[in-house]
């Protein structure tokens, strides 16, 4: 079993092209610990498993971004563990982002708010074995960079941290 680790985005995500002029970007991988797992339920578990000082992290965001006039996202585990992907249609929301493309490989998700434009890919490399998290965030105004100045070092450990479940 690995650790999630800083990596490429993978050559195929729907991503790539709008990272090239993104204000910020990156990708972790991990090698997950059942190399049976779908793309699908990798996100699921990265969501409805992560470790709770990240459900705290984002009660507190929420809190405190709210007050400032944006949105109150939810947290990670507001995803139906019971309700399969075949159910869920573009636009639709999957935990605090919302539901942009799909396929076996790539599932790529998403949130715009009036400071950023984040997207979010969970890419299944299934010739290599892993599961690739990447994001991509597009600032929109000086707010948006004040708001990725703590989100920047946030991000770089809670995206590793949610990538461990799959080890276990």
């Amino acid at each position: 079993m690995s650790s999630p680790f800083l990596s490429s985005m993978p050559a195929d995500s729907r991503l790539r092209s709008c990272s090239r002029n993104a204000d910020f970007h990156d990708s972790w991988s991990v090698h997950p610990a059942d190399p049976g797992i779908t793309t699908f339920a990798a996100l699921q578990a990265v969501f409805m498993r992560s470790p709770r000082w990240i459900a705290n992290a984002m009660a507190l965001r929420n809190k405190v971004v709210s007050k400032l006039g944006l949105k109150d996202l939810g947290g990670f585990d507001k995803l139906n563990p019971e309700k399969p992907l075949s159910a869920y249609r573009i636009g639709d929301r999957l935990g605090i982002f919302t539901l942009l493309s799909v396929s076996d490989e790539e599932i790529v998700m998403g949130d715009d708010d009036k400071h950023l434009q984040v997207q979010v890919s969970v890419y299944r490399d299934w010739q290599q074995n892993l599961v690739t998290v990447s994001t991509v965030v597009h600032v929109k105004n000086w707010f948006g960079h004040l708001y990725m100045l703590p989100v920047k070092p946030a991000h770089r450990r809670i995206v590793p941290a949610t990538l461990r479940v799959l080890t276990r």
